[in-house]
Order: structure tokens, then C-alpha cells, then sequence
């Protein structure tokens, strides 16, 4: 196969002015469907074995359009067959191997059309490594795709992009997105570099990280502009617990003291090695792993589930159960905010919008309320108003619950009195200017009381001067609770 690669890299690289279109869709196009096609040129450059010309001011668009009408429609065949590789990938639940399939495909198959892709994707998910997929492969079509040589590309290829089918959720920050995010680091051949996150070196040619920095580049990398963002500059993390307690979910953090692994299941851990000098995966036991940790930024808690009591109407019984599992899931408090996961996104859109209030705590926020679930006093109570359970989304404005502030509830209330004469009536909301909390009875307050402190419970009086009924929510009779 080496010798077909070399022929086709030599006819497609006579000359200067062609070399320089290809490597420039190469660079430019670095998932598409023509990097795919080409991966195998890639390596010979990456290798030595040709020279990379030195190049500027990257346009594919203009490339493909200098190309005569066949070229351009086997172009647009190439990307019709290549999504359709990935749907089918999707189908059976194995997006993550969709550039391996493709790649497969565009440079192996050359004399061979696919007419069932089902077929063809079914061998991906059945096989169980990638040696015995080539052998699967070999077999079925009737190929001579020699492993080492179609591994070498596409290590390569996986190491110049991110793969895009990764993320299960490329608008959030979660665990398991993160093991695969290790993963993909581990199988593209990572080197371990001091001070890198995953971007390329120049000079090397190949993704580098460092130890946090494997971690780090996670949380700084946007799929959707696929580029690493200046933030968080810094892994922050809270240690949880010895490795016993250690929940058997992929993407917990682990710790030994100095050096972050991420858990990818059956007890395998990914880590960037300073003493291998690159991305390594290991049994947790052959490691001195001994805790595990939960890294700010990363989804954890975050789902929302409490007895609504009544899900056709919005009342106080209901209210109590979502202020205890916002303060037993630990969710944080940011100005402005009502129980959503707290993104880099929202963080700079409450920060333009709410200022010195938001601003004037960002690192405390980076550190400790980064995806996680964050609302402010009466954004906790907003929030519930606002849920809606069957999509589990918090849409503002919705179920008569009117987007106001602590002093504007307090005012819209015509059911209200001062603290001493406060009822045992769980759900009612506790008052002082510019504060509120809700009462969940015995004495007991839940409040999101500030941004260093986040949702919390307290007691009674602590500075409350008044009682309410919350205006937008029903009261339920006989709410007395003992416990």
C-alpha cells in the first residue's frame, strides 16, 4: 500500500504550483472530506519523505473553484458518500469512529463502490480493535489494506484535527464528552509538551499537552469555532474522595497528588506522561492514583430532578422540593441568573449585562460555579416558575411567573406581613430589601445568598423583616410538615 501512496503523492506533487493546492486544502479543509482523500500526502510531508512548501493565506474555497466541472462534482460525490458514512456511524451509535470510516473509504477504496454503507459501518461497530476492523474490512471487499501503513495515516489525521463527532454535547462542558476527549488524545498520539493544551506545535507538526493541559485544552476548546478559547487559564478542581468512593462513570477526574488522569471506564485511565513524553492510557491500578476530584467547568449535579407535587400548576409545595435539590447539588450563585448551567457564554452575557455585580467576582465564579447549575436569590425562585418538566428547560417569561426583582415580588405580594407573624406555610418566601429566600418550614430557610456562598440553608430570623406569598404561584391547604 506505501508504494500506491508514494505513486499517488509523486503525480499529485509534480510541480510546485500543485503541491502548494494541496497543501493548502489540507491545512484549511481539516475535516473535510478532502483531507480525507489526501491524508496519505499528509503523511509523506509529515514524515520527511516529501518537502512541505512554505505557504500563505489559505483559501480552499477559491482551490475548489479553480477546479474543472468533473473535479468539482467527483468533489461533491466525495461529500455526499462521506456524509452519508457519518449518519449511518450516527445511527448505530458510533459517531466517534465516523473520520476512521471515511478515511477508510476515500483512500483504500479506490476500485471498490459501497452500496450498503449499513453493512460497511455494522463492521465498525462488531469489531473489537482496529486490527481486527482492517482484517473485517480486507475480507469482506476484497482489499489489501495493510494496518500499520492505514494506521499511520490516520494517526496522523487524528492528530492534525479535532474529531468533530466526539462530543455528544458540543454546547456544554461534561464527563463524558471529556473521556472522549482523552481518548481521541490518547489513539491521535498526543506528545506531552510543558505549558501546551492541545494545539498544535509548528514545529513538531503534531498536538502536544502537558499533564493539566490535557484537561485544560478540554475546557478551553469550542467545537463549533474550533479553536481554544484564553479561558480558563487555570485547572481548578475539588478533591471529592479516596479512589473507593470514586463513582464508575467516564470522565472523573483522578489525582495522585500531583498528576490529573481522566477515568475512561473499565478501569482504564488517560493521562499526558512527562516520562513516556505523550499521552498515555493505563489500568487505574498499575497507577498511585488515589483520589478523585471534580474539575470546575465540568457538568457535575447537574441534572434536575425533585417532586414537582402538582405538575399542572406551579405552587408551594413544589417550590420546596426544587429549592432542596438546588441546595443538596451544591448550585452557585451568579447575579442575574436562575438555574441554568453556568457556560462561558452566559458568564460574559450576565457580566455585560450586570456589571461590577458579576464582574467584580469572576475568578471566584471560574473557580467554583463553572458548570454547574448558579441562580441568584429570586432567580431561585424564578427558576422554578420557569421550568418546564417535560423539557426539562427553564424558559423565561413562562407559566405567569413575572421577571422580576426581590424588592418587585415582595411589592406585586397582597398576601404578606412582618417576620414575627410569619405562618408554617412551606414555599412562602422570606423578605429584607433586596434579599429573598423561601421558607421550607421548621424554622428552616433555603436562599441563594451570595456569590461566595452559593444556594444555601439557614435559619431564622437572620436579618429577614418580612413574609409573602409569592404573587405567580399557587398555595396549597394542609402544607404543615414535621421533620
Amino acid at each position: 500500500m506505501k508504494e500506491i501512496l508514494i505513486k499517488l503523492a509523486l503525480s499529485i506533487l509534480s510541480d510546485k504550483e500543485a503541491r502548494e493546492k494541496i497543501v493548502i486544502v489540507i491545512l484549511s479543509i481539516v475535516v473535510g472530506v478532502l483531507l480525507l482523500l489526501l491524508a496519505p500526502v499528509a503523511v509523506l510531508f509529515s514524515l520527511g519523505e516529501i518537502e512541505a512548501p512554505e505557504i500563505s493565506g489559505l483559501d480552499e474555497s477559491a482551490y475548489i473553484a479553480s477546479l474543472d466541472s468533473q473535479q468539482q462534482a467527483e468533489i461533491a460525490q466525495m461529500e455526499t458518500n462521506g456524509q452519508t458514512i457519518a449518519e449511518v456511524m450516527k445511527s448505530l451509535g458510533i459517531q466517534e469512529q465516523t473520520i476512521k470510516a471515511q478515511l477508510l473509504y476515500f483512500s483504500c477504496f479506490k476500485d471498490t463502490k459501497l452500496t450498503d454503507y449499513l453493512a460497511y459501518a455494522n463492521l465498525f461497530a462488531n469489531a473489537p480493535d482496529d486490527a481486527a476492523l482492517i482484517d473485517s474490512i480486507n475480507q469482506t471487499y476484497g482489499l489489501e489494506i495493510v494496518y500499520e501503513d492505514f494506521m499511520q495515516s490516520y494517526t496522523w489525521v487524528m492528530n492534525t484535527t479535532i474529531n468533530e463527532y466526539l462530543f455528544t454535547d458540543a454546547a456544554t462542558k461534561n464527563k463524558p464528552d471529556l473521556a472522549a476527549w482523552a481518548r481521541n488524545a490518547y489513539v491521535s498520539g498526543w506528545a506531552y509538551q510543558d505549558g501546551a493544551i492541545g494545539e498544535i506545535d509548528a514545529g513538531l507538526r503534531y498536538r502536544c499537552a502537558d499533564n493539566a493541559g490535557l484537561i485544560l485544552g478540554y475546557l478551553q476548546y469550542n467545537p463549533t469555532e474550533k479553536m481554544f478559547a484564553a479561558e480558563p487559564s487555570v485547572l481548578y478542581y475539588t478533591v471529592k474522595g479516596n479512589l473507593d468512593t470514586m463513582p464508575d462513570e467516564e470522565g472523573i477526574v483522578l489525582f495522585d497528588g500531583t498528576n490529573f488522569g481522566v477515568y475512561v471506564g473499565g478501569g482504564e485511565v488517560i493521562f499526558s506522561s512527562a516520562d513516556s513524553g505523550c499521552v498515555t492510557k493505563a489500568l487505574v491500578t498499575d497507577g498511585a492514583w488515589n483520589q478523585w476530584a471534580e474539575v470546575t467547568g465540568i457538568q457535575y449535579n447537574t441534572e434536575i430532578v425533585f417532586e414537582e407535587y402538582d405538575e399542572t400548576q406551579k405552587n408551594n409545595l413544589g417550590l420546596v422540593e426544587w429549592a432542596k435539590q438546588a441546595q443538596e447539588n451544591g448550585w452557585g450563585y451568579v447575579y442575574g441568573t436562575y438555574g441554568n448551567v453556568l457556560t462561558e457564554e452566559l458568564l460574559q452575557d450576565r457580566a455585560s449585562m450586570f456589571g461590577e455585580q458579576v464582574t467584580g467576582f469572576e475568578d471566584f465564579i471560574r473557580q467554583n460555579w463553572m458548570g454547574k447549575r448558579t441562580a441568584d436569590c429570586v432567580g431561585l425562585i424564578k427558576g422554578y416558575g420557569w421550568y418546564d418538566s417535560a423539557s426539562g428547560e427553564i424558559v423565561v417569561g413562562s407559566n405567569r411567573m413575572a421577571d422580576v426583582t426581590a424588592n418587585g415580588m415582595f411589592e406585586a405580594a397582597t398576601v404578606k406581613g412582618t417576620i414575627d407573624t410569619i405562618p408554617e406555610v412551606p414555599g412562602i418566601a422570606v423578605w429584607q430589601d433586596g434579599h429573598i429566600g423561601i421558607y421550607i418550614g421548621n424554622g428552616e430557610v433555603i436562599e441563594a445568598m451570595g456569590t461566595e456562598q452559593g444556594v444555601v440553608k439557614t435559619s431564622l430570623p437572620s436579618g429577614w423583616t418580612h413574609w409573602l406569598q409569592i404573587p405567580y404561584i399557587s398555595y396549597i391547604e394542609e402544607t404543615n410538615k414535621e421533620g
